[in-house]
């Protein structure tokens, strides 16, 4: 049985083909204590896939970016008393079965965060896009290199769980995928311990494929990596 109280978060944009296959299998998982979905502005059938399992919703009248759908799941879970708070995301490439591993290891560990890792796995090495593997090792590269060799396997992974003092002690502003980046190092500059799983991430399944994009988001990255740098300076501190 799991001693943490566990809320998963779903950011979902126009998933209406695959987040019922998802939620499904979300649903099976015993040990959650609240499923909520943030339904960022969809102009498909998401809503209606989501209202169909009876699960708890927040809808955005207009898209707002992961960035966006990440802070409503986090405003409503500081609303609650849970203890950990996971994301996964909707397009089916999560296995909500990993969820487990995340709950161990906060079981038997002292991370505050532990990001999903698919590095060296079956499916990095023969299944992840070529491009998408560079931009991911250029991300890890960057973070490596500007923040204080911190190692983070794969950090434009969604699937990530928090500890609830994490929230409780920082914010994030950015509204796309490089607010997943933002998360990372504003959390590493407070001091808090980043640790990892690995899992298989599901290439293909059912025709899914991830609303990142190679060509806007990936240079958004080190932009904000690079910014931070100068704002937090993290050569003059040294994390807790």
């Amino acid at each position: 049985m799991n001693i943490f109280s566990t809320m998963v978060i779903v950011p979902a944009f126009n998933e209406e083909d695959r987040i019922g296959k998802m939620l499904d299998e979300l649903i099976k998982y015993e040990n959650i204590n609240e499923i909520l979905i943030v339904n960022d502005g969809s102009t498909d059938n998401t809503l209606d896939e989501i209202k169909k399992r009876n699960l708890r919703v927040v809808s955005h009248s207009k898209n707002r970016g992961k960035g966006g759908a990440l802070r409503t799941g986090v405003k409503e879970f500081l609303q609650t008393e849970h203890d950990i708070i996971i994301f996964i995301d909707a397009d089916g490439q999560h296995d909500p079965k990993d969820i487990k591993k995340f709950q161990k290891k906060f079981e038997i560990g002292n991370d505050d965060i532990i990001i999903a890792s698919r590095f060296g796995t079956d499916q990095w090495i023969k299944k992840m896009p070529f491009l998408r593997k560079l931009s991911n090792l250029l991300s890890r590269f960057g973070i490596w290199i500007l923040f204080n060799r911190l190692t983070i396997e794969d950090p434009q992974n969604g699937y990530r769980a928090f500890r609830r003092e994490v929230f409780e002690n920082i914010s994030f502003h950015k509204n796309g995928y490089e607010a997943e980046t933002e998360i990372i190092i504003n959390s590493h500059m407070k001091g808090y311990k980043i640790g990892h799983v690995h899992i298989e991430t599901i290439y293909d399944a059912d025709g899914n494929s991830s609303k990142f994009s190679l060509l806007m988001d990936t240079w958004k990255i080190p932009n904000v990596m690079v910014r931070l740098f100068f704002k937090m300076k993290p050569f003059l501190k040294k994390s807790k």
